[in-house]
């Protein structure tokens, strides 16, 4: 996908308004077919998808699969919509902060701002290439050090990809037209929606809402106020 002079720069928030209506544009996927054919030509879902599977063959490879594996699966099935929730408020909704005279801020707020500018452009709905090149070497430190563990070590690692890829989809799927007849991704994206077009302080929750139940940040919709600035997160 090529950068056009759009893309690379930070449109305000009333220009995007007025190009970025609720409604999705004609261009993205409407069917099956075309949706899964765009996901998986995205180098993100690739990526994951091939580690996930490369992770997977190696522990089951090892054998020996039992209850403690059991029990570390369902583990970080139960904290990943907390780790989704604390990392969409805290690193993503991240606002640029002056210190002794300088700016600081992060690659991936700066571009999660773009996605909010530009909320039908898939360029910014995956995860950015520069946060694999962080998490793959994360990954290969984990295993080294749980080396005498490493068969659980890979059980974490498998589950835990295989979600990131899940988040990925149904992420996806919030940004398209199309969306799978099944009551459970029809939620995911009407909640995530909301977050884009109705007040980015509500509905942190992607994949899972189980973290917005938690912290008290999945109200009815009609309690919440239109907040103006779903389209200029951090305040730009």
């Amino acid at each position: 996908m090529t950068d056009t002079a759009d893309d690379r720069r930070m449109m305000a928030a009333a220009e995007t308004a007025q190009r970025n209506p609720m409604r999705p544009p004609d261009t993205l996927p409407r069917d099956a077919r075309h949706a899964l054919r765009v996901f998986w030509m995205h180098p993100s879902s690739l990526l994951i998808a091939g580690f996930t599977l490369l992770f997977g063959a190696w522990r089951l490879a090892l054998g020996d699969l039992g209850w403690v594996d059991a029990l570390i699966a369902l583990a970080i099935l139960a904290f990943f919509p907390v780790n989704e929730w604390l990392i969409h408020v805290f690193m993503l909704h991240y606002r640029p902060r002056r210190l002794f005279g300088r700016t600081i801020d992060f690659y991936l707020p700066i571009t999660h701002r773009r996605h909010h500018a530009d909320p039908w452009n898939l360029k910014w709905v995956f995860i950015p290439r520069h946060v694999h090149l962080l998490v793959l070497p994360v990954i290969g430190l984990l295993l080294w050090t749980l080396w005498p563990w490493k068969a659980w070590a890979l059980t974490g690692v498998t589950v835990y990809l295989l979600l990131g890829l899940h988040y990925e989809w149904v992420h996806f799927l919030a940004h398209i037209p199309w969306c799978p007849n099944l009551a459970y991704y029809q939620r995911r994206v009407r909640e995530h929606r909301y977050h884009h077009f109705r007040n980015e302080n509500y509905w942190w929750g992607v994949s899972m809402g189980l973290g917005d139940r938690l912290f008290g940040t999945a109200p009815k919709v009609e309690d919440v106020r239109r907040s103006g600035t779903t389209h200029a997160v951090g305040g730009r």
